[in-house]
């Protein structure tokens, strides 16, 4: 199952246009957990103020208060995404908040180049949905001062008793967001970093990968 880029920017120009539903689809996939998960992500990262992270296929901007929180004013965030209408959601949510030192950065992760090495990278919901995903995992971690953490919070079907709704599910999300679950997140990313640890919630459907560039 592969998505192109045309298909997957024509899915996600609908949810930046409409930012308060992809907030709700996110309620939804994450169970309600939403906010836990995205801080357990971040905080995966150990990032310290004043820190640069690289938020990949950084969506409508909702990792951003987190990552404030993580780098402060002295630090920065690059916002990386396909969807044009995504960023722009994304920088309208900035400017409410008034936070000004996001660096905004449209392009294909497959090809994703950096003029500095960063201290962490954070992707939420969005490998599992880029086309070449390998590759931008690679390029992901090229940016990677060593040392330093890539943290992936992304969904997979259910197992056990809770697999017999995975072709509702996979047909749902496919439409929803392009979503590829047949991709192997956890065992790409060990491929490029060789250092990975997995935590597993909602019943095993949502997962945290954390990787440590050598």
């Amino acid at each position: 199952m592969q998505y192109s880029l045309k298909q997957v920017e024509k899915t996600y120009k609908v949810w930046g246009r409409y930012p308060f539903l992809y907030k709700l689809a996110c309620l939804v996939t994450f169970i309600g957990q939403e906010n836990k998960l995205r801080k357990l992500a971040i905080d995966a990262l150990e990032l310290q103020q004043g820190d640069t992270v690289l938020d990949l296929a950084c969506g409508t901007g909702l990792n951003h208060e987190l990552l404030e929180k993580a780098v402060g004013t002295n630090g920065k965030i690059i916002a990386f995404d396909y969807s044009i209408e995504m960023l722009t959601a994304a920088k309208q949510r900035a400017v409410k908040h008034k936070w000004n030192n996001i660096i905004f950065m449209q392009g294909d992760a497959a090809e994703l180049s950096l003029d500095e090495k960063v201290d962490g990278v954070i992707s939420t919901l969005g490998v599992s949905a880029i086309p070449q995903h390998k590759e931008a995992l690679k390029r992901a971690v090229d940016v990677l001062k060593n040392e330093k953490r890539i943290s992936i919070l992304d969904a997979q079907l259910p197992t056990g008793f809770w697999k017999i709704f995975n072709p509702v599910i996979a047909h749902v999300y496919k439409n929803w967001a392009s979503w590829d679950y047949t991709k192997k997140i956890q065992e790409d990313l060990f491929e490029v970093v060789g250092d990975v640890k997995i935590k597993k919630y909602n019943g095993g459907t949502i997962f945290i990968a954390t990787g440590t560039k050598t």
